[in-house]
């Protein structure tokens, strides 16, 4: 029995230690876990919080390849319809006495006798446009609703077909076409800009300031608690230029109540002084100063010195946020611009430890506040505008988070080294966009530069292929081609850009601005035109139709044909006058593009009643329609899927769905016609009259938006956009529309022979010194006047053009 109770009490003490060791081991394993998962904690709420990115180029990548065919945006279908068509138009020569509505149009204003010999010669001219037809003062109340659809409802006369005459007889060109595109896709992003984005980034901007204040209250370790001083600063700029803004978007008035004051925004900045830590408070309104004054280049109050090493100075361009496009209306629109351009210009580069740990912070932070969906409804729309970024931004910093298991708010010096070399596997930007300046400059190659701006954008600015031509061919002071031993000239010219998509015509005229611009960057130059060329040329159609910039693109070169393509076609078309003015229609248009587009683009650096009794009607006036047609085909693809993209966000309001419609059926008609003038069959008397008065009555699709009051400068056209920054020569490179010219086109076919009318672009292309950056309002105060002693000179090439 002794022996028995001993037998009992060993084992029972062996079971109490095994016990003991068994709960020491499951303890031990859970509080691993407990930790494992307090670390991925953060990475995994990133991943969960984090829309689907498969439509985005996120990945990491390091492509050789001279053109990032990667960067690319799925959002709507470009469905392209080829017209079949035959053109049979015998070949024909004019005289001015076959002309039937010549003396019509002769008695109104005489023409010239180069006029006459224009039309003779390769029939067609166009004529500066002096006609008075607009207000004097641009803030009056004003019927008009655009310059070009007005003066076309002008050319074709009355709606009374007893008061329609031969001079009636209008030239649909393709000019007309893309701008009216322009100002309506203008006006439904300026909509959705002051109606969904603005109040998505206030939200954004109040969530994360408030959010960083807080984090900055009980943050121990010294590196986070700098850092969160920065990203309280950083948001605290827009949010006071925002916060300024908030009554007039709250009282649903489009109107210009002129709220965004630098008194009332620095009144705002000053009501937080308190809330905030004090270096944050006086980096933000350093900042402000710089960015209110809008004249110059200066190293960043709050992020300078994080950003600068031995011999290399990284300026911000404060010059780039006077509010510009269509963003001076009202202070929503201003608001919301120089809210954007802080948040798409401010680098946080990968270069800098502190840099990286802001960017790492701030990738946290939207996710902690729930802020993605905000930030994804202005992304998303601006991505299939415009196009994805050109930077690292919030996606790609969460791939790194998630990869590495960060725990953001224990976050070590060596976890952000290693944010750092994760970063070096993606690409590094394809645009130059800063300005930097220092003696370390002349020991670098320009793709060694290029990697120094390598770093997150909270919402960068976006990859544009035109971009990207500037940027592939200018530099600074970086060291030369090793093959050529020439350096690229730091300016450049829009004709570049028109060469390498496709345009012909354009490459002598860029041989000619090389000769006298650039002599001594001959062969780089034409090395690096040849392979941008080349790539252009080899891009697959899936590329060109990613999002609406580049289907504008791709409409434009539909422009780029040539005599040898247009057996068939009118004689107009097949001489190389017709080949410049297509050049000029193309960069007429790309310059509206860029105007509405400056934002978000990263820049290298009805029914009448009866009037009495009724009259016999008059002949009708027999119009025409710019025929070509892979153009129109184009544009009518990329019309729908711009009406289908935003459609499908819910960002369309039901007044802008009927004016899509308008302007798609339009096109088709339009195109309708000049299959009939190519085939050279005969247009029906209701075809010729819907003709006559289809243009003016698009003035219809751009009337002023809901709570507008329409006034002369809302319905003017003439337009400027800065494109590229030569630090180098301190200038700026302006491309600009003025008040549109008219074209005269005598046209030979089945239906008769005479003259019509119409209007194309007038394109300039000048440059000005760095500083307080030119607007629409001070570009069309010189174009809107009686003397036009102001304006620069049209490039040569064009100016042969109009007699």
């Amino acid at each position: 029995s002794q022996v028995f109770n001993n037998k009992k009490t060993k084992i029972a003490i062996t079971l109490f230690f095994l016990s003991f060791f068994l709960f020491f081991v499951v303890y031990s394993y859970s509080l691993s876990i407990r930790k494992k998962l307090s670390v991925s904690k953060t990475s995994s709420s990133l991943t969960n919080n984090l829309p689907s990115q498969s439509n985005l180029s996120t990945q990491p990548n390091q492509s050789n390849s001279d053109f990032p065919l990667d960067k690319k945006y799925s959002f709507a279908k470009f469905n392209l319809e080829k017209t079949q068509y035959s053109a049979n138009l015998p070949d024909y020569k004019i005289t001015l006495s076959d002309i039937s509505n010549l003396a019509d149009f002769d008695k109104e204003k005489p023409f010239t006798d180069s006029q006459k010999q224009a039309l003779i010669n390769t029939n067609f001219f166009i004529t500066s446009n002096l006609d008075s037809f607009y207000g004097q003062d641009p803030d009056a109340y004003t019927s008009r609703f655009d310059d070009w659809t007005d003066l076309y409802d002008t050319i074709g006369g009355s709606y009374f077909p007893s008061e329609r005459y031969p001079e009636n007889s209008v030239f649909v060109s393709s000019d007309f076409l893309l701008h009216v595109y322009h100002r309506l896709l203008e006006k439904e992003f300026e909509y959705i800009e002051q109606t969904r984005f603005y109040p998505a980034l206030k939200e954004i901007t109040d969530q994360i300031f408030d959010q960083a204040n807080k984090d900055y209250q009980v943050a121990k370790d010294k590196s986070n608690k700098e850092s969160l001083e920065r990203i309280i600063a950083f948001f605290l700029v827009p949010k006071s230029i925002i916060d300024s803004a908030y009554q007039e978007f709250d009282s649903n008035k489009i109107d210009d109540q002129k709220l965004d004051t630098k008194q009332n925004i620095l009144s705002i900045l000053e009501s937080q002084k308190d809330k905030i830590p004090s270096s944050a408070y006086l980096w933000a309104k350093q900042e402000m100063s710089l960015i209110l004054d809008q004249k110059e280049m200066k190293k960043s109050p709050i992020f300078g010195k994080l950003m600068a090493e031995e011999n290399l100075e990284f300026l911000h361009d404060y010059t780039q946020y006077g509010p510009r496009s269509h963003y001076n209306k009202n202070s929503v629109l201003r608001a919301y611009f120089r809210a954007m351009m802080w948040y798409g210009r401010t680098n946080f580069l990968t270069k800098s430890a502190g840099l990286t740990r802001d960017a790492i912070n701030i990738s946290y932070l939207i996710t902690k506040t729930n802020q993605i969906k905000n930030w994804q409804k202005i992304y998303d729309p601006t991505a299939f505008f415009v196009g994805i970024g050109d930077d690292l931004g919030i996606y790609q910093y969460n791939q790194i988070i998630t990869k590495l298991k960060l725990n953001i708010s224990d976050l070590s010096d060596s976890e952000v080294g290693q944010v750092q070399e994760q970063a070096k596997n993606y690409s590094s930007p394809m645009i130059m966009s800063s300005a930097i300046v220092g003696d370390a400059i002349f020991d670098l190659s320009k793709e060694e530069l290029q990697e120094k701006t390598k770093g997150f954008r909270f919402m960068g600015q976006r990859f544009t292929p035109d971009a990207f031509i500037f940027s592939s061919l200018t530099q600074g002071d970086e060291k030369p081609d090793p093959e050529t031993g020439e350096k690229l000239p730091s300016s450049t010219t829009a004709l570049m850009v028109m060469s390498t998509m496709g345009n012909q015509t354009a490459r002598p005229l860029v041989d000619q601005w090389i000769n006298q611009n650039a002599p001594q960057s001959k062969s780089i130059l034409a090395k690096k035109l040849n392979s941008l060329t080349n790539s252009f040329t080899n891009t697959p159609e899936e590329i060109w139709t990613q999002n609406i910039y580049w289907s504008w693109l791709y409409s434009i070169k539909a422009l780029f044909n040539y005599p040898q393509n247009l057996l068939g076609y009118p004689e107009f078309m097949k001489n190389n006058d017709w080949q410049h003015k297509s050049l000029q229609t193309a960069l007429g248009s790309w310059t509206e593009l860029k105007h509405d587009t400056l934002l978000y683009a990263k820049q290298s650096y009805a029914e009448y009643g009866a009037g009495g009794p009724q009259k016999d009607p008059l002949p009708v006036p027999k119009s025409y329609v710019e025929p070509n047609i892979p153009f129109l085909d184009r544009l009518l693809a990329m019309s729908q899927m711009t009406k289908q993209g935003l459609e499908s966000k819910g960002l369309l309001e039901t007044f802008f769905i009927g004016r899509n419609d308008d302007f798609i059926e339009a096109i088709k008609f339009f195109r309708q016609i000049a299959v009939k003038q190519l085939q050279n069959e005969l247009i029906s008397d209701e075809e010729f009259e819907k003709l006559r008065l289809l243009p003016g009555k698009l003035g219809y699709v751009l009337m002023p938006l809901p709570n507008e009051t329409p006034t002369e400068n809302h319905a003017r056209s003439a337009l400027i956009a800065d494109v590229h920054t030569d630090v180098l020569k301190g200038e700026i490179l302006y491309e600009a529309n003025g008040i549109p010219n008219y074209i005269y086109v005598a046209i030979k076919d089945k239906n008769g022979t005479r003259l019509t009318k119409g209007l194309v672009f007038s394109y300039y292309e000048f440059t000005d010194p760095i500083g307080d950056r030119l607007t629409d309002e001070k570009w069309r105060q010189i174009n809107y006047s009686l003397d036009k002693s102001k304006l620069p000179l049209l490039p040569q090439w064009s100016s042969e053009l109009v007699k």
